[in-house]
C-alpha cells in the first residue's frame, strides 16, 4: 500500500464503527505493550520471547522485526508487507494501528508512559483519563531508587543554579531532551532529581526518574560524563543565545543593606506582635523571607511562635529551594507589609514602626 493509500486507510477509521468491548480490548493490549516496555528495554530476546506467544497477528509479526533490529521508519512498510493494513473492517484497522504505535515506541525504546499514550490516543478521547489513571497507578508502585552513582563535575551544581528560576531549568531540560536529561542525571544525586522532577508532571516525573535509575546500572561512568558534558554544553548555548537569564553568583544571595535592614525590623517588635503576624502567614513566603534575614532574627521569631507554628515554618524551610535575590527581596517587603500590619494594630512604638516600613518598602523609587 502506498503512503496515500496507508493514509486515506488511516482516515477512514470511523471510532462510531469500533464496539466498546473491542476498544477495552484494545486498552488492555496497550497495558500489555506498555508493560513489555518496561521490561524489555530493546531487549532482542525478550521481543523475540514475546512474539513466540503472541497471537495477534499484526504485534506478533511486528515483535518479531523489532527482535530482529529492523528501524523504527522502516517498521511500517515491513509491517505492511508481512500483515497488510485492513480495509473497510474498523475494529481490524484500529487494532492494527494500535499495534502499529506501539511497536514504534518499542523500536524506539521509548518509556512505558510514551508507548502507552501512543496507543491509546487510537481509541478516543475518553480513554485518555483512563490511560492517565493506569499510569499514575503504575508510578505508585515504581521501585524505590538504587543506590545513587555520583559522576564528579559541576552538573549538580548546574542543576541548582537553574532551579532558582524553574523557567530556567525547565528550558534547559526540555532543550536537552528528556532522553538526554535522565541520562545526564543518572550520575546525579537524588537532589538534582528532585529539582527536576516538578517540571515534568507526575507521570513525567515517574518516567524520568525511573530511567535514570535504569541509565545508572546500564551505562558507564564515561557515557554518563559525555551526557552530562552534552548537558551543560546545552547549558552554555543557551546563555550565550540570551535564552537563559543566569543571574551573577553575588545575585543569588539578599543585598547585604537589606538584609541588615529586615533584621533590624524583626528584632524591634515584640514576640506577640511577630507571633500575630506570623499566625496565617504561607509558609512557604516565610521560608523565602527569612533568607534574607540574620541569625538573630531567626532566633527571635522561632521564640516568639507556638511550637504548631515553629514545626510548620521549620517543614517549610527543609522543602525550600535557594531562591535568587530579587524573589527572596519580594518575599522578605510581603512579610514585612504583614509585620507592619501587626506592629500597627498592637500600637507598637515609632521607632519600630519606622523600621519596619523602611523594609516594607525598601527599594521602592520616591
Amino acid at each position: 500500500m502506498t503512503t496515500a493509500m496507508a493514509k486515506a486507510a488511516r482516515c477512514a477509521l470511523d471510532l462510531r464503527e469500533v464496539s466498546r468491548q473491542k476498544k477495552d480490548a484494545l486498552f488492555e493490549l496497550s497495558g500489555r505493550v506498555a508493560l513489555l516496555a518496561e521490561a524489555s528495554r530493546g531487549s532482542a530476546s525478550a521481543m523475540a520471547k514475546a512474539a513466540a506467544t503472541e497471537r495477534r497477528r499484526p504485534l506478533k509479526a511486528g515483535l518479531e522485526f523489532v527482535a530482529a533490529g529492523v528501524e523504527v521508519e522502516d517498521l511500517e512498510r515491513r509491517l505492511e508487507e508481512a500483515v497488510p493494513r485492513p480495509i473497510g473492517d474498523h475494529g481490524a484497522l484500529m487494532e492494527w494501528e494500535t499495534c502499529l504505535a506501539g511497536l514504534r515506541g518499542l523500536a524506539a525504546y521509548e518509556h512505558y508512559s510514551v508507548v502507552m499514550r501512543r496507543m491509546t490516543a487510537f481509541l478516543g478521547p475518553e480513554y485518555f483519563d483512563k490511560a492517565e489513571a493506569w499510569l499514575l497507578e503504575k508510578a505508585k508502585r515504581r521501585r524505590s531508587r538504587q543506590e545513587s552513582l555520583i559522576v564528579p563535575g559541576e552538573m549538580p551544581d548546574v542543576i541548582r543554579m537553574l532551579a532558582m528560576d524553574k523557567r530556567n531549568l525547565e528550558r534547559a531540560l526540555r532543550s536537552c531532551g528528556r532522553d538526554a536529561a535522565a541520562a545526564a542525571l543518572a550520575g546525579c544525586p537524588q537532589e538534582s532529581i528532585d529539582l527536576s522532577r516538578p517540571l515534568y508532571g507526575r507521570i513525567g516525573a515517574a518516567a524520568l526518574e525511573e530511567d535514570s535509575c535504569y541509565l545508572r546500572s546500564k551505562l558507564s561512568g564515561d557515557e554518563i560524563e559525555q551526557a552530562q558534558g552534552a548537558f551543560l554544553e546545552v547549558v552554555r548555548s543557551l546563555e550565550e543565545r540570551g535564552e537563559l537569564m543566569l543571574g551573577a553568583e553575588d545575585e543569588l544571595s539578599a543585598d547585604p543593606a537589606f538584609v541588615a535592614i529586615l533584621t533590624r525590623a524583626v528584632l524591634a517588635l515584640e514576640p506577640g506582635t511577630i507571633r500575630a503576624a506570623f499566625k496565617a502567614a504561607d509558609g512557604s513566603l516565610v521560608a523565602t523571607a527569612m533568607q534574607g534575614m540574620e541569625p538573630a532574627a531567626h532566633d527571635r521569631i522561632l521564640e516568639a511562635l507556638t511550637k504548631k507554628d515553629i514545626k510548620r515554618i521549620l517543614n517549610a524551610i527543609d522543602d525550600s529551594d535557594p531562591l535568587p535575590r530579587r524573589a527572596v527581596h519580594e518575599a522578605g517587603r510581603a512579610l514585612a507589609r504583614r509585620l507592619f500590619e501587626a506592629a500597627a494594630g498592637a500600637k507598637a512604638p515609632r521607632t519600630a514602626l519606622e523600621r519596619v516600613a523602611a523594609a516594607r518598602d525598601w527599594g521602592e523609587t520616591p
